[in-house]
């Protein structure tokens, strides 16, 4: 008896031992520094939140907020401790059963019988089992580090949304400020009979739209507010986010298609959680051959009869495949395997296009960023300059002035727009380089 508590003490030990005492999250904020280039923690912290929100919340602080505090995100690193105790379940094995019997009545012995019985297949299966669970526990430390990248994406893509929104209201405030002071000048201009009543009323109707925009693009920044603030996970917010005051430069290059490709084949956990799925799928196939086997037990038996003779000896119990023979079990495993292998040829099949794809996204962005940025506005400048010459020299009236720069504000908001576009690009990219499953909201 001795012996076997040891050898049972000895196999939970070896279990624990090969099992990550942090349920695998160093691997998992490895793998996200690496795809990531942001080492992020995710222990509550609650002053350091309150720290980054006073601070200027730019993507990457909004991203260590919403790792720190989203109570989503925490529930999907539980799944690390879940996956941890799967691993640990799958080192042992079953406990060993006790039986003893008393028999009535006794002449001139009480008769008596002691069993201690094992599974034969459990033990035999041990190794291939602990091997199995060791590739689940993987294969969840690859799920985590996808969920944490797409979490990242969807926060830096709500990020630009809130970075536009908030630029969009300045342009728009500007926009209500000019219509309205075209409005009161038209107004006194018609007082002295300058313009007539249909030039009046296309002031005064350009001041109501301007109005109605500003209105609308407060309400649009106040959704990709709140939108930006549930995502990281954040009860009481500032009054005033510090947002940063404009999208960060664009990088001086882009990678072409051949460094995508190379960054894909070592980067896509889509692909690497689709192997794993195929290991785990093989795996799963012999043992379920033997699942019809599954209750063989040997045992060991010390009886005494009423007579007082004693008998030991070794046993055995061996299921008949009468009405079960295992055939349900094998034929799952071996389509669990045929499905796995076809998904991981689907995403083998559809991961070049999918990088394609969002690298001319990028390289369209990038090009109208470009254009506006060196073209559309600076043209809409000169043009505003030029009109205020003219206008010195009373060549035109107030209002073409006021035209050129309602015409430059526009040609601001299209250029912030633009600018979203190719951060949201980006973002995509990444996701597709580093094969995240869905897409940024």
């Amino acid at each position: 008896m001795n012996r076997g508590w040891i050898a049972a003490s000895l196999l939970f030990a070896c279990a624990c031992a090969s099992v990550p005492r942090d349920a695998g999250v160093a691997d998992v904020r490895r793998a996200v520094a690496e795809r990531s280039g942001q080492s992020l923690t995710w222990a509550r912290d609650d002053e350091r939140v309150r720290a980054l929100l006073q601070d200027e919340l730019t993507a990457d602080n909004a991203v260590a907020i919403g790792v720190i505090n989203n109570r989503r995100l925490e529930a999907t690193f539980a799944e690390l401790g879940i996956a941890r105790a799967d691993l640990v379940q799958a080192s042992l094995v079953r406990n060993p059963i006790f039986e003893a019997e008393v028999r009535f009545p006794r002449d001139p012995f009480r008769p008596f019988e002691l069993r201690l019985a094992q599974t034969l297949v459990d033990l035999v299966q041990l190794p291939r089992r602990r091997a199995l669970g060791r590739a689940a526990f993987d294969a969840a430390k690859l799920r985590v580090t996808s969920d944490v990248l797409m979490f990242a994406a969807d926060i830096r893509a709500r990020h630009a949304d809130l970075l536009a929104a908030a630029q969009r209201v300045a342009l728009s405030r500007t926009s209500f400020e000019t219509a309205q002071a075209s409005a009161e000048l038209a107004q006194r201009q018609h007082d002295a009979q300058n313009i007539t009543d249909l030039e009046l009323e296309n002031e005064q109707a350009r001041y109501e739209d301007a109005k109605l925009d500003l209105a609308r693009e407060e309400q649009q920044f106040v959704l990709a507010r709140e939108s930006l603030v549930r995502a990281m996970g954040v009860r009481d917010v500032p009054a005033e986010l510090h947002l940063p005051d404009a999208f960060p430069p664009l990088p001086a290059t882009e990678p072409d298609e051949a460094q995508l490709e190379q960054l894909a084949s070592a980067r896509r956990l889509d692909v690497q959680r689709a192997m794993a799925e195929v290991q785990l799928a093989r795996m799963r196939v012999p043992l379920a051959r033997l699942a019809a086997l599954d209750d063989v037990t040997v045992d060991a038996h010390y009886q005494r009869d009423a007579a007082g003779a004693k008998t030991v000896g070794p046993g055995i119990e061996l299921p008949i495949p009468l009405f079960n023979n295992g055939a349900a079990a094998r034929t799952r495993a071996e389509h669990e395997l045929v499905r796995a292998n076809a998904l991981l040829q689907a995403l083998l099949d559809e991961s070049s296009s999918r990088i394609r794809t969002a690298r001319a996204s990028v390289a369209e962005a990038r090009a109208r960023v470009e254009y506006y940025r060196d073209v559309v506005v600076p043209r809409r400048q000169r043009i505003v300059e030029l009109t205020k010459l003219e206008h010195n020299a009373m060549l035109v009236g107030p209002f073409t002035l006021l035209d050129a720069r309602r015409n430059e504000t526009q040609a601001r908001r299209d250029f912030i727009d633009a600018q979203r576009d190719y951060w949201r690009a980006r973002i995509t990219l990444d996701a597709a380089v580093n094969g995240v499953e869905g897409d940024t909201p």
